[in-house]
């Protein structure tokens, strides 16, 4: 997280420093050649002040030629001026030092207007077509007013050399450009400092957080073991399975955990059952077998504030579920049962058939095996079966590994990494919105017959 937010961070803050940096130079520039233009506005006005008269302005153009010619022919070439050419308020040139032809009225433009409403204007002018002067050049046009009239009564339109002022600008320019990219990266450094100890601070809660999340787990799983002496076991060796089993079914990985948590847990119903019932030497009455029956809504009820995916909790719920829908507590059937729940089962049948209990002896592998082959589309989703039985002939000597790995001292261990993995995994919520969920240990060979 702390990297993609690193990359994306950057690379905005990296845009947004060039966009202001550019806002910042065009401001820069604007206000440089504002003041540039007020510069030459004052110029020739002031220049032309003491030469020309209101009368200059309002007489005909060929009566006014010698005097603006006189006045205005020694401004050209000053203050990096090109070109001069003075219009009255009508539209006439009065004067012009380029090809203008001086006493016509031409079309006012749009800078001249303003002019003449009062308003300096300036703007750039191109370079000259097919010529070999490509330098930036500069239009001012000034307002001239005379005492006699609150109206200007003609512009100067100067058009001048930016031929100084360019390197400037382009010093000015990259100058702002710079120090607002720099400005900008200097907050973002600020900011991912800020950021990067938060993260840390973070990851340091996280792992507080899947400590005690593994202590829960822990917990849990070793108050089923306590409850229950011929379980002990039992749920790290159906976990181990399962992950097998999900593996081989070529099923999300995100559901690991999940599974795993269900797998522990299957049997956490339990720890309401009475003891008479739950160590009973011997069949149950219907009774008995009613109340054994209600330990997978226990189990749930149990969770119900645990911070584990509500999946989870469903599937420990629906863990005697099966596969024809004549299993309990809901009589789900076929893929109503959700995968976990189905994975769970399997695991866990075999798991309980190969292991001694009060009311019978352990099964040999072999046969566990069979009866897990019987059950396949009746008790046990076929396909979790068949995903099952290749692992099993997958490993040699795969019987008398399991049973010899049946150790207590084993069992703390196993519990201890399932739990580290589960609580990495649900340190964030599980993407799959689905329901993944275990089932449990069958109880049928302790079922009254009727």
């Amino acid at each position: 997280m702390l990297q993609r937010f690193t990359v994306v961070s950057l690379i905005a803050t990296v845009l947004l420093g060039i966009l202001f940096g550019e806002i910042a130079a065009r401001i820069a520039t604007d206000y440089a050649l504002r003041r540039q233009a007020h510069a030459f506005a004052t110029y020739v006005s002031e220049f032309a002040a003491p030469r020309l008269v209101p009368k200059d302005f309002l007489s005909p153009a060929e009566n006014a030629r010698a005097q603006f010619e006189f006045t205005l022919r020694s401004l050209i070439g000053r203050a990096n001026i090109i070109h001069i050419t003075v219009w009255n308020r009508n539209g006439e040139v009065l004067y012009s030092d380029g090809g203008t032809q001086v006493g016509t009225a031409q079309p006012v433009s749009s800078p001249i207007q303003r002019a003449l409403d009062g308003t300096l204007t300036w703007r750039f002018v191109s370079p000259n077509d097919g010529g070999t002067d490509t330098r930036r050049r500069m239009e001012v046009f000034v307002p001239v007013v005379v005492s006699a009239d609150t109206r200007p009564v003609a512009v100067y339109h100067v058009v001048s050399d930016l031929a100084d002022l360019e390197p400037t600008l382009i010093r000015i320019t990259w100058a702002m450009r710079a120090s607002v990219v720099f400005g900008v990266l200097l907050l973002y450094l600020a900011l991912f400092t800020i950021v990067r100890q938060a993260s840390r601070d973070l990851e340091g809660q996280q792992g507080a957080l899947r400590q005690a999340f593994i202590g829960i787990i822990r917990s849990l799983a070793n108050a089923v073991d306590a409850r229950d002496k011929y379980t002990a076991d039992h749920q790290s060796h159906v976990a181990a399975h399962c992950e097998a089993i999900i593996h081989e079914m070529g099923l999300d990985s995100t559901i690991v955990a999940e599974v795993q948590v269900v797998a522990l847990l299957h049997d956490i119903g339990k720890i309401g059952i009475r003891d008479e019932i739950l160590l009973k030497n011997g069949k149950l009455s219907p009774e008995e077998w009613e109340a054994m029956r209600r330990h997978p809504i226990m189990g749930y009820e149990i969770l119900a504030p645990v911070p584990i995916p509500e999946s989870a909790k469903l599937a420990i719920r629906h863990s005697h579920e099966r596969w024809d829908g004549t299993g309990y507590p809901d009589g789900l059937a076929g893929d109503e049962i959700p995968i976990a729940a189905r994975v769970v089962f399997v695991a866990d049948a075999y798991e309980a058939m190969i292991t001694d209990r009060l009311y019978r002896r352990a099964m040999s592998p072999l046969r566990a095996i069979e009866e897990l082959q019987r059950g396949a589309g009746t008790q046990f989703d076929p396909e979790v079966v068949g995903a099952f039985l290749r692992i099993m002939r997958r490993q040699t000597g795969a019987m008398r590994t399991i049973r010899s790995a049946h150790r207590r001292a084993d069992h703390r261990d196993l519990v201890q990494r399932i739990s580290a993995r589960i609580a990495e995994q649900f340190s964030a919520p599980s993407p799959n919105g689905q329901s993944h969920e275990p089932a449990d240990t069958p109880q049928e060979s302790r079922l009254p017959k009727s």
